[in-house]
């Protein structure tokens, strides 16, 4: 019975130290899909003879235990399969690190990153409307730098128009005093005017 009692001991102690130097691997290390389809991540142990039961997690905190449903399928360790975790029908939501757990261990985790399915006519047609978009922001932004210019331009233009000098009026140059015999002309006309008291005699009808 003692020894019977001591056998167990050591086969016990034995599992548990197998146990705590289990290593695990999880297959693949990173998973980028399209939404909508299935994802299935592995939990691979360094002893593949021992029968563990895995746990699996979400989340860098673990404190997200994931459970068998509609959506997540989990399988335990056998001796054909290993544990995995299927995720059906992914979402933009799913995306994350998944980590499978025995015991105390923690496996390296997984990295799933779910993005949207783009059809590709509708990826042209986007990049087209953006060099649309591009090409007509050039152009507003080239009339919002000529239009002021121009429009300077133009009030300059009007303001020397209403602002210009007009030009000296020549129409008396070159024209000189005449003068009479070496006298000015004015001096003349003084000089005939100055015998202004003439006599003046009436013939009386008896005269002859």
């Amino acid at each position: 019975m003692h020894y019977f009692l001591l056998g167990s001991s050591v086969m016990a102690l034995i599992y548990l130290s197998a146990e705590e130097n289990v290593h695990l691997f999880q297959k693949p290390r990173f998973v980028g899909v399209k939404t909508g389809r299935t994802v299935t991540i592995y939990c691979v142990p360094s002893n593949p003879t021992l029968s563990i039961h895995v746990k699996w997690y979400k989340g860098e905190l673990y404190k997200k235990q994931l459970k068998n449903s509609h959506k997540i399928k989990i399988i335990e360790k056998s001796d054909k399969v290993n544990a995995s975790i299927t995720i059906k029908k992914v979402e933009i939501e799913d995306s994350g690190t998944y980590f499978c757990q025995l015991n105390r261990t923690l496996g390296p985790g997984t990295e799933l990153q779910v993005s949207r399915y783009s059809d590709p006519q509708t990826i042209l047609r986007r990049s087209r409307v953006k060099d649309v978009i591009i090409f007509l922001q050039a152009i507003l932004l080239v009339l919002c730098v000529v239009v002021p210019l121009v429009q300077i331009y133009k009030l300059e233009q009007k303001e020397d128009a209403i602002y210009e000098e007009p030009e000296d009026d020549h129409i008396y140059e070159g024209l000189e005093v005449e003068r009479c015999g070496g006298a000015d002309l004015y001096e003349d006309i003084t000089v005939y005017a100055r015998d202004t008291e003439a006599a003046w005699e009436v013939e009386s009808p008896d005269q002859e």
